[in-house]
Formats: structure tokens, sequence, C-alpha cells
């Protein structure tokens, strides 16, 4: 099984999307490319970028990036390693991370995980799908079931 932030992570979570069907459809259509930054502990440098991308209630891209120009996101979520860890392992013992782990809290401090984004209106994306995006990633509680 591969591991965050590999994309075949996020289309393994993609696929348990698909099957939880209905919960999404309740959340609203998700019409949105974003990526998922990964930095060193340290700050320093780009672990990993990953462009995904939704249509309607299913992700149908999810792919290593070395352009974000090219892949042109909404808006880029942009964290350490370390707090990407944490909120996923909060997910996988609680099935969702306590209410301060969450991506839209974590982006409304914006000192752990920051959001950055060339167009205020594309950003806005964020806080109209978070909760979609927060119950994809509360999936990963279900990858080794």
């Amino acid at each position: 099984m591969a591991s965050f932030p590999d994309p075949a992570w996020f289309l393994a979570l993609g696929r348990l999307m698909e099957a939880e069907g209905e919960s999404f459809r309740r959340l609203g259509y998700a019409e949105v490319r974003f990526a998922i930054r990964v930095l060193d502990d340290d700050g320093e440098g780009v672990a990993r970028t990953i462009g995904l991308e939704f249509e309607g209630y299913a992700l149908v891209r999810a792919a290593a990036l070395t352009d974000l120009t090219t892949f042109d996101p909404d808006f880029v979520i942009c964290a350490r390693r370390k707090v990407w860890t944490r909120m996923l392992d909060e997910i996988v013992r609680n099935g969702r991370p306590d209410l301060r782990g969450t991506l839209s809290s974590l982006a409304l401090v914006g000192e752990e995980l920051w959001l950055e984004s060339g167009d205020q209106l594309r950003e806005d994306k964020f806080y109209r799908v978070n909760q979609t995006l927060q119950e994809f990633f509360n999936l990963a509680a279900k990858l080794g079931d």
C-alpha cells in the first residue's frame, strides 16, 4: 500500500470516496484543482508536491508535480511533514482529527498549515469545499480496512 504523500495513496482515498458516494453528495458538488505541498520538517525544502483535482463527487486526478504553473491549481495547501503526519495519525486513531487539527482550523490560524494562491477568488474555493476535503482525508482511517 502506498503511503502519504504518494499519488497512489490519494487515488486509494479516491476509490473510498466513490464507495462513500452518498456522504459526499450530501456535502455538495466540488469542482476544484489544488495542490498539497509537503515541506521538510526544517521548513527549508519541499519534500513533495501532489496535484489533486475533484469533479463533482470524485477525485479525477492525483499526480506528483514538478511545475505548479502547468497544473494551475486554485490554491496550494502547505505544511511541514510533521503537521500532515499529526493530522493523519489522529484520523487513523479517531476517524477524524481533533477540531484544532482540521484543515480549516489549521488554515485559519495559518502558522502550521497555510494556503498559497495568486488569485483570492480561486483561493476562496478552499473555504467552500473544505468539508469535502476534510472528509476525503478522513477516509485515511479506512485505508487499512
